[in-house]
């Protein structure tokens, strides 16, 4: 594991903004959280379930993940100058759009532009391969590529190579433009024979602890560990390294396209936003970080009933973890959990309903948004899709001695979990394991205090079985030999360290395993004792000690355990896909003249207007 970077998180590649705005005057500055901590006495009492999910339904399921399709009422509400400010938002990060599943595979690109032809002409495609080519390209959608976004494994049609020529004709006979250029149809198809249905070509999106030529995640053009030892990376997040003539080139990313959009809204932005719009344009057009700086701090400080940000943020599909996948999304404040918010005393955050997103973030998965001086929750979302999925599996896996109250909670801890720990990460470029599992534990560390996020004490005593629970999922929701997901690496570690102080164990009822913690100390102190261990490593910069740490301890799962947790959890969706409402123009004498928001009700009309821009 390399020593991550040591610039400052606005000097890597961090594309960052916001766009809020009040009927063209500029919002108030939200003052700062309390430095005191607050009492479930003096705390607005909150019921026992939280606040309620942002309204949306279920419209498919692919492969076991679910389809959530999110609705926004709110958006009606926000004046028209802020419609407008967030559906210029919504295109500029559209614009990145195909960027992020470039740098998932360098083919993705050119399998979507095939696909989405052939489904463009449905009518000549046969009647029993339709089906198949359709389900294949609805997993690389909600995978945003041809691997996995969770497992990282790569996706295998249910078709043949001769029967995708067979409908990639057909369908360039009726007219579709499938993305060939000059190549010749049977060139053009035959080039991906390998990468679509060779098992053994880009098998996985990520290889931790291998060179980087056996990750498929695009962000190196045959550069190996070798070539960047010693090269000095002007825009680490966004940027991908290439091999040109054996010499090692940086090529910043440019989205000219997404700062046309973004220029589209200074009419209608508030004087604060300006500034922060001009300088998120002038990065995507130059890829130049000191203007990502400016953009970032702009946002840091800025509150209001709006809220857009886009960037390089997700570094964990990088073997070295500095590389970011693009991403953004837009928001509007959901107020009723933003009070209760800024009674933290970690850095300021603000709750939004989720109103678009694109990149890597489309669909969503991560419910939060860190920069040092600001986080954004997407709660409602985030309580939306736990009714789908998280709610059945907490109650199939927690020890049935708390399983009633750990239902009856689960809103509650949810939220803090999600706030607690946003609000206390700290970024760690290079070792996105450490800082996922520092995050973990700091929430773990904050939560007995936390009564605003949750005012009933019988919940703030469950947070230790609920941690234990979640440890379990992620433990059901791994795949393969090894785990590669970060998020689930930093969960099999603390199991392994909690079981391993005694602080948590295993139970046997029914048949069945369970963890449970009976020493609320003891499992604080545990936490304190590998948070300080983790910390000292990150100070140290021992990346030796934490590679050790994470091979020996939070790469492999017991298959037994998986097995037994797989099987109870049968008939539950394995993962939640959660597609923001599609932002739509009000068009008048040929110009944008409003926006509104609709939910998404059909999944594969949805695929192809998205693909559009492939």
């Amino acid at each position: 594991m390399r020593q991550p970077g040591r610039q400052g998180w606005g000097r890597v590649g961090l594309l960052l903004s916001v766009a809020l705005l009040s009927c063209k005057s500029a919002p108030r500055a939200r003052e700062a959280p309390s430095a005191e901590p607050v009492h479930a006495s003096e705390a607005r009492p909150l019921p026992t379930h939280g606040f309620a999910p942002q309204p949306g339904a279920v419209i498919a399921e692919v492969d076991g993940i679910a389809v959530l399709a999110l609705a926004a009422p709110t958006f009606a509400s926000l004046s028209r100058e802020q419609r407008l400010v967030a559906y210029w938002a919504a295109q500029a990060i559209a614009a990145g759009d195909p960027l992020a599943a470039e740098q998932g595979y360098r083919h993705n690109r050119q399998i979507v532009r095939l696909l989405r032809g052939i489904l463009s002409r449905p009518q000549v495609a046969a009647a029993g391969l339709l089906p198949r080519i359709r389900s294949f390209a609805r997993a690389v959608y909600l995978n945003h590529g041809i691997h996995d976004a969770v497992t990282g494994r790569k996706l295998v049609p249910s078709f043949t190579a001769a029967e995708l020529r067979m409908a990639a004709l057909g369908a360039q006979a009726a007219g579709a433009n499938l993305g060939l250029q000059a190549a010749s149809l049977e060139y053009g198809v035959r080039a991906l024979d390998g990468p679509l249905f060779d098992p053994r070509v880009a098998a996985q999106r990520t290889v931790h602890g291998k060179d980087l030529t056996e990750s498929a995640v695009n962000f190196y053009g045959g550069v190996t560990l070798r070539d960047v030892q010693a090269f000095h990376e002007r825009v680490p997040r966004s940027s991908q390294l290439v091999k040109e003539e054996s010499v090692v080139a940086e090529r910043p990313y440019r989205l000219p396209t997404a700062a046309d959009a973004l220029d589209r809204a200074l009419p209608f932005a508030a004087p604060p936003q300006r500034a922060v719009i001009e300088s998120l344009s002038s990065f995507l057009r130059s890829g130049d970080p000191e203007a990502a700086s400016a953009a970032e701090q702009a946002w840091s400080e800025a509150f209001g009933p709006a809220d857009f940000f886009a960037g390089y943020f997700d570094t964990s599909a990088d073997p070295r973890g500095r590389k970011a996948f693009f991403e953004g999304a837009v928001g509007a404040a959901d107020g009723e959990r933003d009070e209760v918010l800024q009674r933290l005393t970690q850095r300021p955050a603000v709750a939004l309903f989720l109103i678009s997103a694109a990149g890597a973030a489309r669909p969503l998965r991560s419910f939060a948004l860190t920069a040092p001086g600001k986080t954004a929750l997407f709660a409602g979302a985030q309580e939306a899709a736990a009714q789908v999925r998280a709610d059945r599996v907490l109650a199939a896996l927690a020890d049935p001695r708390h399983a009633a109250a750990l239902s009856r909670c689960a809103p509650s801890l949810r939220l803090a979990a999600l706030a607690l720990r946003e609000t206390s990460r700290v970024r760690t470029d290079g070792a996105p394991v450490l800082e996922e599992a520092l995050a973990e534990l700091n929430a773990d560390l904050l939560a007995p205090g936390a009564t605003a996020l949750m005012p009933d004490p019988a919940c703030r005593e469950l947070w230790p079985e609920f941690a234990a629970t979640q440890w379990l999922a992620a433990v059901a929701g791994a795949a393969g030999e090894r785990i590669e997901d970060d998020r689930q690496r930093a969960a099999q570690l603390q199991m392994w360290w909690f079981t391993s102080k005694g602080a948590a164990a295993e139970r046997r009822s029914s048949g069945r395993r369970y963890l449970t913690v009976s020493d609320a100390a003891k499992f604080k102190a545990a936490a304190a004792e590998l948070r300080d261990q983790l910390q000292q490593i990150r100070t140290a910069g021992d990346w030796d000690r934490l590679r050790d740490l994470v091979e020996q301890h939070a790469s492999r799962v017991d298959a037994q355990l998986r097995e037994e947790l797989v099987t109870r959890t049968k008939g539950i969706p394995r993962s939640v896909a959660v597609i923001p409402p599609r932002l739509e123009p009000v068009i008048q004498d040929g110009a944008v003249v409003d926006a509104q928001a609709a939910a998404v009700t059909d999944l594969d009309d949805q695929i192809l207007r998205d693909w559009s821009a492939y």
